[in-house]
């Protein structure tokens, strides 16, 4: 069936002739929170698919392409886009994947641990997603994904409450960066893994976690695998049609 595309051509079909490829080959990547299992996972699999992956965490990493560096430190931000840039000439993809979740209850819960999880979470975020999306708008190209939760839809319930809040205002830092990057051809959106069977639950007890899996109508923990796939797609081309969107990785909770 034709059809008039964007650019006002009337074209043949909606459907290619085969299918777009998820193709990473020497794209630059940037992913931050690489010492964690998702951060490690994401950075690994867009190597598999060709891709150029430059790495940060606070914790050191024995890993090529790596810089140890706090994303809420704005000087360390800048100096880290601006270091990649000089090296690679562009920035093609950008995953907002470091976090830290404390469980602290919400009436234990201090000032400065407050402004600590605010200023690695969301803050670090933001200035991150900023310097990126200035370089991309003025390549009219590029994509930004950013983590944010479940515990951001409901609440802290075995986050903490400063965790939550933080992943509530990432999605909407996605639905501002997609909009002001939809004309220059910058996709953003954000993914909301649910309860995921990663190092950070090794705090919580095992009847704390059989809690959570009977809530789950799937019946189980996520894994790894099941979140750094689609943080794969939205990257790619074949998801060049959806932007400002939050995808729920939950198993329906």
């Amino acid at each position: 069936m034709p059809y008039l595309s964007n650019d006002g051509v009337l074209r043949g079909s909606y459907l290619p002739d085969k299918a777009m490829p998820a193709d990473f080959q020497d794209k630059i990547v940037l992913v931050t929170g690489t010492a964690g299992d998702i951060g490690r996972g994401v950075s690994d699999l867009f190597r598999e698919e060709g891709a150029r992956v430059f790495e940060t965490d606070v914790r050191s990493q024995d890993q090529s392409g790596f810089t140890a560096g706090d994303v809420s430190d704005h000087a360390f931000v800048r100096q880290w886009v601006s270091s990649v840039l000089d090296e690679t000439g562009r920035i093609d993809v950008l995953i907002n994947n470091a976090g830290i979740c404390p469980r602290t209850p919400m009436p234990e819960v201090t000032p400065e641990e407050w402004d600590e999880v605010i200023g690695v979470n969301m803050t670090g975020t933001f200035f991150l997603s900023q310097a990126v999306i200035k370089h991309m708008v003025g390549r009219q190209s590029g994509a930004i994904i950013s983590l944010a939760s479940l515990a951001g839809q409901v609440g802290g319930i075995a986050a903490g409450v400063h965790y939550s809040a933080t992943k509530a205002a990432i999605v909407c830092i996605t639905k501002t960066l997609a909009r002001f990057g939809a004309a220059h051809g910058v996709r953003a959106n954000a993914v909301a893994p649910g309860v995921i069977d990663t190092a950070m639950n090794e705090a919580v007890t095992d009847e704390q976690i059989e809690q959570f899996r009977k809530t789950i109508p799937l019946g189980r923990l996520g894994t790894v695998a099941e979140v750094i796939e689609p943080i794969l797609f939205l990257a790619s081309d074949r998801a060049s049609y959806i932007t400002g969107a939050t995808l729920d990785i939950n198993g329906n909770h």
